[in-house]
């Protein structure tokens, strides 16, 4: 992304309780719950038209262990239209190669730096559209079109962080040439998220393929101070400036060894691309087919049940100026401490070749249920539902804070009112306000109340991790047929 977009985007936003954790001395073993699979992803990026591009491909590196890289793709933009840069890639897989032997002390699954190289190619050379079309594939769409055709189960994400044109290039190949039902089952293995528009072929890639699960914010060509992915450091009323200062990063970030030493600081705003990849993040807040139900890289919701893309809302967000926002970019900057002290604690790691030397992120309990998926239970009006963290824990014996919240947006329109009997300590008691039949509205039959588990431990720094409960209460218009509240002399919850 070029600093024209970054430089409007700054400007226009200008204007719990506490209980100790057992220590666990055992050895180090993957952070993220057997419950979750790792993702597979492909980044197509214009590395090297500003410093952002190079600062998400290290915060990527250090969250290699968290999900499946099977591309790393320099493409071009609209900022970058005359060509890949390749070479800035493998400067930063350099710095990661040198820094990975600590990085395997804390979690063993990062990949070695020789496999994240065999997959590193540059993609096409010229802008958008004109890299579409017959006779015009490229090693990169070989590549997506390869990962696709895997006999994997696993959906293939493409984070993009410029331009669109390998992947459009690779739906134009299949659609030429194989039949519409293997097209089909083409399409129905990829989701996208793209850092907005940034060619003219990602709006052709929805406009032929109208089922494409496609994360994006719909807005003016360049007008990017519009967009969700702003919120990760774009200044914003609420929105708290430290965690994401050239003071904070240069102590945090690009003091680390050869990691922080590839990381360049902000010409204008951080890491504009990184939120394509947060929510892919297993930390028991996102869930990745549920754009809705928010995360670190932003909260999206469908723009129609026939069609793929997922595209702009908002979040109302308490900010550290103690008012109320209700922003797009507000679902992104409400977690912004979290996701920057976890990856201080990654930029750590790689620098701490010993376990004990560093700080890692707690174990998340609900009701007995220990991973990161989440834990789904029926409640009734007025019945209160009980939850629990006890059993939750640190592998550094750390103490740990809790704070229970309803996610209301990710609740729905027209939710029935949710109160907690407390927003701290390990234990809460829940229960939902009776549904409500609104003249010319009719009610969905069930509600789905989401309630966010927040367990912070208090550790250097301090790192975060969730666990989302989910109660299906009945609706008004439910009827008694099946109704657990009617036909259950003590319901669920009781």
């Amino acid at each position: 992304m070029m600093r024209t977009k970054m430089k409007r985007a700054a400007r226009a936003f200008l204007c719990g309780g506490l209980a100790m954790a057992m220590p666990i001395h055992a050895a180090p073993a993957a952070r993220s719950a057997q419950d979750i699979a790792r993702p597979r992803l492909i980044v197509l990026t214009d590395i090297g038209n500003e410093p952002d591009d190079s600062e998400s491909m290290v915060r990527l590196l250090t969250y290699a262990n968290e999900m499946q890289i099977e591309g790393l793709v320099a493409s071009t933009s609209r900022h970058l239209p005359t060509g890949p840069n390749k070479g800035m890639i493998e400067e930063r897989l350099a710095a990661y190669g040198q820094s990975l032997t600590n990085l395997k002390i804390h979690d063993d699954r990062y990949p070695s730096v020789e496999r994240l190289r065999a997959v590193t190619l540059s993609g096409s050379a010229v802008y958008g559209m004109l890299g579409v079309g017959p006779g015009k594939d490229s090693a990169a769409s070989r590549l997506i079109i390869e990962a696709v055709d895997r006999p994997d189960p696993r959906p293939l994400w493409i984070a993009i962080w410029g331009g669109a044109a390998d992947l459009a290039q690779a739906l134009w190949t299949v659609r030429a040439t194989r039949t519409q039902a293997e097209l089909d089952r083409f399409v129905a293995k990829l989701r996208v998220y793209s850092i907005s528009d940034q060619d003219d072929a990602g709006p052709w890639a929805r406009a032929y393929f109208p089922k494409l699960f496609w994360v994006a914010n719909i807005h003016g060509f360049t007008r990017y101070r519009l967009a969700t992915w702003t919120g990760i450091s774009a200044p914003a009323p609420g929105a708290d400036p430290e965690p994401v200062s050239k003071a904070w990063l240069s102590a945090n970030i690009v003091a680390k060894g050869p990691l922080g030493a590839s990381y360049p600081l902000p010409a204008y705003i951080m890491e504009g691309d990184t939120p394509s990849f947060l929510n892919l993040i297993s930390n028991g807040l996102s869930v990745q087919e549920r754009p809705d139900w928010g995360g670190w890289g932003g909260r999206y919701e469908r723009l129609s049940t026939d069609l793929g893309l997922w595209t702009t809302t908002a979040d109302t967000v308490v900010g550290t100026d103690g008012a109320s926002h209700s922003t797009p970019q507000a679902t992104v900057w409400r977690w912004r401490a979290a996701f920057q002290n976890d990856f201080a604690a990654r930029m750590a790691w790689s620098v701490s070749p010993r376990y004990a030397d560093a700080n890692h992120a707690p174990t998340v309990m609900v009701n007995g249920q220990e991973g990161l998926a989440p834990v789904e239970m029926t409640g009734c009006a007025g019945v209160p539902v009980s939850l629990s963290a006890i059993g939750s824990r640190d592998p550094d014996g750390d103490a740990l804070t809790y704070r229970w919240f309803w996610y209301r947006e990710a609740t729905g329109l027209f939710a029935p009112d949710v109160t907690l009997s407390t927003q701290t300590g390990t234990e809460t008691k829940v229960e939902v306000g009776k549904t409500v039949q609104l003249d010319q509205f009719t009610p969905p039959s069930t509600y789905k109340i989401h309630v966010i588990l927040e367990v912070q431990d208090s550790g250097t720094p301090k790192l975060t991790r969730y666990r989302r409960a989910i109660i299906t209460v009945p609706g008004a218009n439910h009827g008694d047929k099946g109704n657990p509240c009617a036909v259950t002399p003590n319901p669920p919850g009781h």
